[in-house]
């Protein structure tokens, strides 16, 4: 919206700067020149176009604040499925297009400084690779090293479990279950 309205208020001051600047005189016999009642009706009434769009343009940038489109707020709440690549609810456990059990997606909002991981173990120059392919799936990663990329932290083993099996399922990548100890 703000977009829009910086293009309503170029467009209106260039109407205005238009219509500020036509000649509303036409010549005489006798080579002088007077003003045409037309052309000066012309110019008020371009010059009040031109200065409409520049006040809408300007209450478009003023009060044109960010809205959240429930567009916006859905694209947020959802994910791919990990199976078939539909978009499902992020805290979905079954995928409404193929029917598979999927692990819910952790809140981005709430970070767990301690739980269960799962270490996908890889090689340094594939490890960008596994971390993408982990995060295809919705599952939250937290620093690892070059030689493993680390899924979680879960707040159960249960939860550790399935995601190393949903990581199976789809790719290639093999885990074992870790706990991570809160920082001292």
């Amino acid at each position: 919206m703000k977009g829009f309205g910086t293009f309503a208020i170029i467009v209106g001051v260039c109407w205005l700067v238009f219509a500020l600047s036509m000649d509303v005189s036409v010549p005489t016999g006798t080579g002088g020149r007077v003003n045409n009642m037309g052309l000066m009706a012309d110019r008020q009434i371009h010059t009040i176009v031109g200065g409409m769009i520049a006040l809408a343009g300007l209450l478009m940038v003023l009060l044109g604040g960010k809205s959240t489109s429930p567009q916006a707020a859905a694209e947020t709440d959802t994910r791919p499925c990990p199976l078939c690549a539909e978009t499902i609810k992020r805290a979905a456990i079954k995928c409404k297009h193929c029917g598979g059990d999927v692990l819910p997606a952790l809140s981005a909002h709430v970070p767990l400084m301690s739980g269960w991981t799962v270490r996908v173990e890889c090689e340094p120059w594939a490890h960008a690779e596994a971390t993408r392919s982990v995060k295809r799936l919705g599952l939250p990663t937290t620093k690892g090293s070059a030689k493993f990329v680390a899924v979680g932290p879960f707040a159960s083993e249960a939860e550790a479990l399935g995601a190393r099996e949903n990581i199976r399922s789809v790719s290639d990548l093999l885990g074992d279950i870790h706990i991570v100890a809160p920082d001292a």
